[in-house]
């Protein structure tokens, strides 16, 4: 039997997801160039700054709050 594809259909690559549906948090210590490479998405600031310190200085909880944010403004 196929493997199912758990991909959401608005996100580009692959998005590991729980048994549950929601997305996989994201590790404080990932880097953004990583995040912008998997969501093919532009974030505000360095490419170098690590996930943790992009959510304190962003003001976001969750990569799905970033990635809402980024495609509204």
């Amino acid at each position: 039997m196929p493997k199912l594809d758990t991909n959401a259909t608005n996100m580009p690559g692959h998005a590991a997801r729980t048994e549950m549906g929601r997305l996989r948090r994201i590790r404080g210590d990932t880097l953004m160039e990583t995040l912008e490479k998997r969501y093919a998405v532009k974030f505000p600031g360095r490419s170098d700054m690590e996930w943790s310190t992009f959510k304190e200085q962003q003001g976001v909880d969750s990569i799905r709050e970033a990635l809402k944010r980024r495609i509204t403004s």
